[in-house]
């Protein structure tokens, strides 16, 4: 327990450059079901990314983060569908806010906390927005002082839908 007070210390001494950056994020999602309205769509593994653009001072960084997920549904209200037949299509926007640790190497882990609204189209008219928040926690590698490349675990839920997405996503930050 004494080396986890001294390594949590430690990272007060380490401080980070500030700017202005920019973020892309390649999501890897699974299967799932989602509820919309009185819905009820299941869909496979599909594709997924998000765009961030933010403001790093020292170890806070204050991003909006646009993200899209497109997945191949494979039954609505319990009925099989061909999967060529349609898409679920979600799009949202966060505000996150993050805090990093950084230390004499170039491993970086930050955790985060984000509020937005994303919407969510099921091709069955039936489309619905709803609030949306995540928390994060994630570990980068710094190249230099200007690129990052970064794991990052997510767990989001959306508040008017049945919904709870957990994953994993590969990204790179570049710091201006």
């Amino acid at each position: 327990m004494k080396y986890f007070f001294l390594l949590f210390f430690s990272t007060f001494l380490y401080s980070a450059d500030s700017g202005f950056y920019i973020e892309l994020n390649y999501d890897n999602q699974s299967s799932d079901t989602i509820k919309t309205l009185t819905t009820n769509v299941d869909y496979d593994k599909g594709v997924a990314g998000s765009v961030a653009v933010g403001y790093q001072m020292d170890r806070w960084r204050f991003e909006a983060e646009s993200n899209y997920a497109e997945n191949p549904i494979s039954k609505i209200d319990d009925t099989l569908k061909d999967t060529k037949s349609g898409n679920l299509l979600k799009f949202g926007g966060l505000a996150n806010i993050y805090y990093s640790a950084y230390n004499d190497t170039k491993l970086v882990s930050t955790l985060g906390l984000g509020v937005g609204a994303t919407s969510i189209d099921n091709t069955k008219d039936d489309k619905k927005t709803s609030l949306t928040y995540q928390g994060s926690v994630s570990l980068g590698y710094m190249v230099d002082e200007d690129w990052t490349w970064i794991v990052k675990y997510r767990h989001l839920e959306m508040k008017d839908i049945e919904s709870k997405q957990d994953g994993f996503s590969l990204g790179l930050r570049y710091l201006f």
